[in-house]
């Protein structure tokens, strides 16, 4: 409850421990929203992103859960480090957020939660992740509204250069050390 006694907004936050995750925790917290943030585990090679993802929440007492999605045999340089598909980022996993937001929707349905957030930003679009684009979200939500699902999917920072990014987590006080992403990091 907020002080004035109104129920706090709630949100599903994707979470992966990375600084565009951080960063919308960040906010929803001084929004003095509610988040559950739900951690996914696709048998990605840089597994050191979910124990700091864990250890951040942990350290805030904010509530979340880990989904293993495991034996999917999908390539990606994140994953068996063959980024094989044409016009695409070598990181592109397939579907992989299509398979995230459909998680996140059943988890936020079953709590009574009518909001996403993930965190696209504008250099996923630049580094081409087809499902960062806001036609993309635009899509989701629309498709959503159609089956009769009363839930948004936002993508706070697509408008947000990866440097945008890291100066208002430096504005806020994150410490970087505390965040983990394993892009370009394997």
């Amino acid at each position: 409850m907020k002080d004035d006694g109104e129920i706090m907004d709630k949100v599903v936050i994707l979470f992966s421990g990375g600084k565009e995750s951080r960063l919308l925790l960040e906010r929803a917290l001084q929004l003095g929203m509610a988040p559950y943030c739900v951690l996914i585990d696709y048998e990605q090679r840089h597994k050191q992103e979910l124990a700091y993802a864990s250890m951040s929440l942990n350290s805030k007492s904010i509530p979340w859960q880990e989904i293993k999605l495991h034996k999917l045999d999908v390539h990606s340089a994140l994953t068996d480090g063959k980024g094989e598909y044409s016009g695409v980022s070598e990181w592109y996993v397939p579907q992989r957020n299509l398979m995230f937001i459909s998680i996140a929707a059943s988890i936020a349905e079953s709590m009574g939660i009518n909001r996403i957030w993930y965190g696209a930003s504008y250099t996923d679009r630049e580094d081409l992740f087809p499902d960062c684009y806001q036609e993309w979200v635009y899509n989701i939500n629309a498709f959503f509204k159609v089956s009769g699902i009363n839930i948004t999917v936002e993508a706070p920072l697509l408008g947000y250069t990866e440097d945008m990014v890291w100066k208002e987590l430096d504005t806020i006080g994150v410490d970087r050390n505390e965040i983990y992403s394993g892009y370009g990091e394997l």
